[in-house]
């Protein structure tokens, strides 16, 4: 998915590439340019690539949710390409690959009078996330700490385990050491990743854990947050599959590294 600060789809393949580009700064910073589009004409172009390495995602600034309704023909891509490695977001550093062949992208205005292309069809492609165990921990880390800080507590370390649980998720045990004053309790924070079949993921059935009062003061303080983590969602692709149907979703957290892959396509 595209959002361009336009109302309609410029005429060249440079143009094309500037408006992708602005749209991708309402909420993504890289200091060098991201977008390269080739093609004789914008109807039907060459490709499409996306440079996101480096770029740090600005999580307050989410995509517009996506609403393919009413949406209509605009191009047709041979190529489209999205990576970036690493990409940064909430202090972790991730990387990411998508790449599709054969693609047709849909427009729409959106009230504000922008135009969003939206992936509609492609005959193949493959969609890849990762991210390290230790990236993981940090960021998982930095939000327990906001939390907890609230209560005077600090967290000055953590570890993560991961447990398969099915195909599509993850057990996550995340063994937090803290101090606060005198005393360095330790907090046991357990939960749930899964990843749906629109790569979409989610967190779940998180819970606090801790022996003594201080790290029950701990929990107190950032189990009231758990609800408003549960109810948000993380899309993990940079376009939306449209009527793309995915295969082989499938998550692998071995050798140090958190891995969510699938290929895709309408054939």
């Amino acid at each position: 998915m595209f959002l361009l600060p336009r109302n309609e789809i410029p005429e060249t393949p440079e143009a094309l590439a500037q408006a992708i580009e602005e749209g991708l700064r309402t909420f993504v910073s890289r200091p060098d340019k991201m977008v390269v589009v080739r093609g004789g004409e914008t109807s039907a172009l060459d490709s499409i690539a996306v440079d996101l390495s480096g770029a740090t995602i600005d999580h307050h600034h989410r995509p517009p949710p996506l609403d393919p309704s009413e949406a209509i023909p605009a191009m047709a891509v041979r190529h489209i390409y999205v990576s970036g490695e690493p990409i940064s977001i909430l202090g972790g550093d991730f990387s990411f690959q998508f790449e599709a062949s054969n693609v047709e992208l849909y427009q729409k205005v959106q009230p504000e009078g922008k135009l969003l292309l939206i992936m509609h069809r492609a005959q193949d492609g493959n969609i890849r996330f990762e991210i390290s165990r230790a990236a993981a921990e940090r960021m998982i880390m930095k939000g327990a700490s906001k939390l907890a800080e609230k209560q005077g507590v600090v967290v000055d370390n953590a570890q993560l385990e991961l447990t398969p649980r099915g195909p599509r998720a993850l057990d996550g045990k995340l063994t937090v050491s803290a101090h606060k004053l005198i005393f360095h309790p330790v907090l046991s924070l357990a939960g749930t990743f899964a990843v749906s079949e629109d790569l979409v993921a989610t967190v779940s059935n998180l819970k606090c854990h801790g022996e003594g009062p201080i790290a029950a003061l701990a929990c107190a303080a950032i189990t009231p947050s758990f609800s408003k983590i549960e109810r948000r969602t993380f899309p993990l692709s940079a376009l939306p599959l449209g009527e793309m149907k995915l295969r082989d979703l499938a998550i692998d957290a071995a050798n140090e590294q958190v891995v969510v892959r699938a290929r895709f396509g309408s054939l």
